[in-house]
């Protein structure tokens, strides 16, 4: 008795293990530091290489140090801090890919020497392990076997592809700039869709940057525009679905400053990692019931798990709060400016048909005090939390992200101050659908000689032709040439009459 493999692969999604490690970066200024302010950091993956229970993958921490001089002026560094880290696990199988995701905990200044400044980095690692799965299925051809196919839909996943591009934003003031501190930038896929070997990913730019005027006046310019690529995926075609995640590469970000009789005029090259992944829904054929007509069958069942996907999905919305200073801290009595703000999301759920991301948003505020003629800066953080309406489940795995922007703060009484931002979050949602296949069969023993040449089966209301056949081990095809009148499934009960073939 003949059986022949069928096999079939599904895409399966799978979370990689959270862990957090610790990184010192070194960043040198221009001259004797005396204080620093600010802090901005962003981390990117580089590269990824999988192996059998192993990803292995490096990056670096883009920072952003704003600081004052002994000297008493205000400037700023930038320093590339390269890492390299992995994830381990049984599960991860050589040539998948994985959606690495990067996120800073926290940092502290852990010394000031002369112009050297080291900062401590606690770096948060998760992501998802996108895995085709091979399914064991079987088929056979063998006349003696009957076979029950169902067409079901799976999902594969097709590919990936990459794409380093950059875009232009452009800022003009009506005053002269002296000098540009910072700059901090974040990306948002808000739309994509497949094309014929391509995948098109659009979304916002979000670029806020730092800068002295000619009075020296601290301000800030916040920069709003859009993107649309193309990446490149072998395979895909309009009918796949794809999802796409992009990051700033802020070590390469390009700051001119062209002065004019008008003013000033700003342009930043904004460097953007984009990267997509392609799925396709296929229906196949597989063997969910069979018997055979002339021996016993064990049948071998195997479940298996496939990721269904959804749309990545943007929520946005409005952070506020409020915080104290502490007592040993100068009062505020102007603030300068604020800088190094970004959005830590804590916790990502589903409950009652709504996707929710709760977080806690930070940023520095800078600000003078008029009593000692100081600059001093405060580092704080307000809670939040957004929701949208959402096709996901509670078991749904999500990996979400935020941004903060639009940040707008207010002094009251000298020792409050009033925080006000918006959230904007994207959130990678997938399901997994859980279904059976049967895997193996081996032979039992034979049936013996039947007794009769002929059967009046009694079958009951509902019974399928299926169900008559399988259970008499007779092909389909003789109780329908013997019963011309019955229709399947039964309407009622009915007595099925079986003539067997003498031999």
């Amino acid at each position: 008795m003949a059986f022949e493999n069928n096999n079939f692969k599904v895409v399966k999604k799978s979370s990689l293990q959270k862990s957090e490690q610790s990184l010192s970066c070194k960043i040198s200024a221009d001259g004797e530091i005396a204080k620093v302010f600010a802090v901005s950091i962003n981390p990117i993956c580089e590269n990824q290489e999988i192996s059998n229970g192993l990803i292995s993958f490096n990056g670096h921490l883009d920072i952003c140090m704003v600081y004052q001089l002994e000297s008493g002026e205000v400037g700023s560094a930038f320093s590339s801090c390269p890492f390299s880290s992995k994830f381990e696990d049984e599960s991860i199988t050589n040539g998948e890919k994985a959606i690495i995701n990067l996120n800073v905990i926290d940092h502290t200044i852990e010394s000031i020497s002369n112009n050297d400044v080291i900062v401590g980095v606690t770096l948060e690692q998760s992501g998802l392990l996108i895995q085709n799965i091979e399914i064991n299925s079987i088929s056979s051809s063998d006349q003696d076997v009957c076979l029950k196919e169902d067409e079901i839909n799976v999902v594969r996943f097709v590919g990936s592809g990459k794409l380093n591009t950059s875009e232009t934003m452009q800022y003009s003031s009506r005053d002269k700039i002296k000098k540009v501190l910072g700059s901090e930038s974040c990306a948002i896929v808000k739309n994509v869709e497949a094309g014929v070997n391509f995948v098109s990913v659009s979304g916002d730019i979000v670029t806020k940057v730092l800068f002295i005027d000619e009075n020296d006046k601290f301000d800030s310019a916040q920069i709003f525009d859009s993107f649309k690529e193309e990446i490149e995926i072998d395979g895909v075609n309009r009918e796949n679905f794809a999802e796409a995640l992009t990051r700033v590469d802020i070590n390469s970000v390009k700051i001119d400053l062209e002065d004019d009789e008008k003013g000033s005029k700003i342009s930043v090259q904004i460097p953007l990692i984009i990267e997509a992944f392609a799925y396709e829904e296929i229906p196949i054929s597989i063997v969910s019931d069979l018997y055979s007509t002339k021996c016993d069958m064990e049948i071998v069942t195997e479940s298996f798990e496939m990721s269904k996907l959804f749309n990545v999905e943007f929520l946005e919305g409005k952070v506020d709060g409020s915080v104290m200073l502490d007592e040993d801290q100068p009062r505020v009595d102007k603030i300068l400016f604020n800088f190094a703000s970004c959005a830590q999301v804590t916790n990502a759920y589903v409950a009652d048909g709504e996707l929710s991301v709760d977080g806690i948003a930070k940023t520095t505020v800078v600000y003078l005090n008029d009593e000692n003629s100081s600059l001093n800066a405060v580092e704080i953080e307000i809670p939040f939390s957004i929701s949208d309406k959402t096709k996901a489940t509670d078991q749904s795995t999500l990996l979400a992200n935020a941004f903060l922007t639009d940040v707008d703060i207010a002094i009251k009484k000298g020792r409050e101050i009033i925080f006000d931002g918006k959230i904007k979050a994207v959130v990678n949602v997938n399901d997994d659908e859980v279904s059976a296949v049967i895997s193996d069969v081996k032979a039992g023993d034979e049936y013996g000689e039947r007794d009769c040449a002929m059967q009046l089966v009694f079958a009951k209301a509902g019974d399928t032709l299926w169900e008559v056949a399988k259970m008499n081990k007779v092909q389909e095809s003789l109780i329908i040439s013997q019963n011309p009148d019955v229709s399947f499934p039964l309407q009622e009960n009915k007595d099925i009459v079986i003539f067997y073939q003498n031999k």
